[in-house]
């Protein structure tokens, strides 16, 4: 999977400096499950966190779209991936589409 440099993650203007860090860090540990091995429990805490930031399933649905427009990589895809397995690290290995 190719995966781009550089690229701009969707932040909502009304979210708070505390909310943006969270979702930032969500953002981050979805690019390093598809990258990377992650912790589960790390992974878990984040999205946590990310929940708290965006409480509207609405919302979660239109930041996964451009999240996935940016990046290629889709938060709904990541986060069903995680929560369906129990092992301690994990990789979610996507072929090229």
């Amino acid at each position: 999977m190719q995966i781009p440099n550089n690229f701009e993650y969707p932040l909502l203007p009304e979210w708070s400096t505390n909310e943006i860090v969270a979702v930032t860090d969500f953002y981050q540990i979805v690019e390093k499950l598809y990258t990377a091995k992650v912790e589960r429990e790390d992974f878990l805490k984040k999205y946590q966190a990310y929940q708290k930031a965006v409480p509207m399933k609405m919302n979660q649905k239109k930041i996964d779209r451009a999240f996935c427009d940016e990046t290629g990589m889709s938060i709904y895809q990541a986060t069903k991936f995680v929560l369906s397995n129990n092992k301690k690290f994990l990789h979610l290995d996507v072929v090229a589409r």
